[in-house]
């Protein structure tokens, strides 16, 4: 059946309405006749506007013109029986597909927060150059004294033991193939906040006058001290900060704007994701520090009993998901099953 419509034509970069009609053939032909432009065009050669309740719709010709329809009703019916629907229509009209579009999406986010992001993370950490990364830390120590430490109160003799039972421990390393782009150095402080050991960013390595006094013995202190230059040779501080980095601009770009509520979400969602990455550096600084343990002295009983000590010392119920390091009984557990699988 052929249909004529009305309408009328825009030339290209002309505001004039040129009144026009168009036949729609039954073979998928348009056949516009109107005072600028004439002619018959396969409906492939067009782009067409999309439907929007009872808006005229707009026909794009190849050359620029313009066919604007003010029956829109009989238009979008012969379209619809003569247009190849799109791959977006055809899941409209699939539940099975929606499902499976779903199913596909949600794998692929799992797959690529979970797994993509960490790759990605530590191979542009890798990546960034070791100056870049002594300025960090460089800034990072600038304020110490900002984060609650202040100078040692331990002794100049036992400091000087601790740099040396640090040195020996670091210089061991290269036998077992553990290299370091530059010097770790050990750094003592005492600390408000109490027992406390962490690496930062330049090979720096804090331990607190806190933790040294709870510990019983010199060995849990290497231990901990292991455990931190895991972290450093992992480069865990820089990828941490290239992961915060990419998924805040993930965040950003599907919220897409900066509402109080998308703002609020963004940050749930990059805290939460930045914790579980969190997690997964400490066990790795822990395999680190226990295949050194055993590897020297044939268990890691050092590190599980200054966990020991941490958790009677520090009786704070905080739930896992909300922590950034993983609970230590099950850090215990897995220290002690490394030793035992050994």
């Amino acid at each position: 059946m052929i249909e004529q419509i009305d309408g009328h034509i825009l030339a290209p970069k002309n505001a004039t309405k040129y009144p026009a009609s168009m036949v729609l053939g039954a073979n998928g032909m348009l056949t516009v006749s109107s005072e600028p432009f004439s002619g018959q065009h396969q409906l492939e050669t067009t782009e067409i506007s999309a439907a929007l309740g009872n808006t005229p719709r707009n026909i794009t010709f190849n050359n620029g013109h313009v066919f604007v329809a003010s029956q829109s009703q009989h238009l979008n019916q012969w379209l619809t029986k003569h247009s190849k629907p799109s791959v977006i229509n055809k899941l409209e009209q699939h539940l099975g597909l929606i499902v499976v579009a779903c199913i596909v999406t949600v794998v692929v986010t799992y797959s690529t927060i979970v797994y993509g992001v960490p790759a990605a993370s530590k191979l542009i950490a890798n990546m960034v150059p070791h100056s870049v990364e002594k300025q960090v830390g460089d800034y990072s120590l600038s304020l110490v004294e900002e984060m609650g430490f202040s100078e040692s109160s331990l002794t100049s003799d036992r400091q000087a033991e601790l740099q040396q039972l640090f040195s020996d421990t670091v210089n061991k390393l290269p036998q077992q193939a553990e290299l370091f782009s530059q010097p770790p150095q050990l750094l003592i402080f005492s600390s408000k906040d109490g027992a406390n050991a962490f690496a930062m960013a330049g090979g720096h390595i804090i331990l607190t006058d806190e933790m040294i006094e709870l510990a019983d013995n010199d060995s849990q202190l290497q231990a901990v001290l292991l455990h931190e230059l895991g972290h450093i040779r992992h480069r865990h501080i820089m990828t941490s900060i290239v992961q915060s980095s990419i998924l805040s601009i993930a965040a950003a770009m599907i919220v897409g704007e900066a509402s109080g509520i998308a703002d609020t979400l963004m940050s749930v969602t990059v805290l939460g994701t930045s914790l579980s990455y969190s997690r997964h550096h400490e066990h790795e600084a822990d395999n680190f520090a226990a295949e050194h343990l055993h590897n020297w002295y044939q268990n890691t009983d050092s590190l599980v009993s200054l966990y020991k000590l941490l958790q009677s010392k520090h009786q704070i119920d905080i739930p896992d998901w909300a922590s950034t390091h993983p609970n230590l009984e099950d850090r215990m557990a897995e220290l002690k099953k490394y030793s035992q699988n050994q």
